[in-house]
């Protein structure tokens, strides 16, 4: 496993891509099986379920929504930023999330 210290430092260029990695995508799915085993249970059940699920990958509840928005495709900053627009995400918010991510080993930066 790699740790901080080794990881290369990232680039926040601007056509810079990131995207799940094989623990990513491991995280994605066990966070739709957290999502469905605390739907229809309430709010406090929902964040439970979305605190064990954050600390299991070492990072916060938070980047949830992060890990689900790089499921499908690899994406830019800028296109995080939008898609999270009407919630007052900031473009900070998005880095901080993709750094925890990255540290984490559930994104890396994709090939340009």
């Amino acid at each position: 496993m790699t740790t901080e210290s080794s990881l290369p430092r990232l680039k926040w260029a601007r056509s810079q891509r990131f995207r799940l990695t094989a623990k990513g995508e491991e995280a994605n799915q066990s966070w739709k099986e957290k999502l469905a085993a605390a739907q229809n249970h309430g709010k406090g059940a929902f964040d439970t379920a979305q605190g064990e699920w954050a600390t299991s990958f070492g990072i916060k509840p938070d980047d949830a929504p992060y890990v689900s928005e790089l499921a499908p495709a690899s994406l830019r900053v800028e296109d995080i930023e939008k898609a999270f627009a009407d919630l007052g995400i900031s473009r900070q918010s998005v880095k901080d999330s993709l750094l925890r991510l990255y540290e984490a080993g559930l994104v890396e930066p994709a090939p340009v």
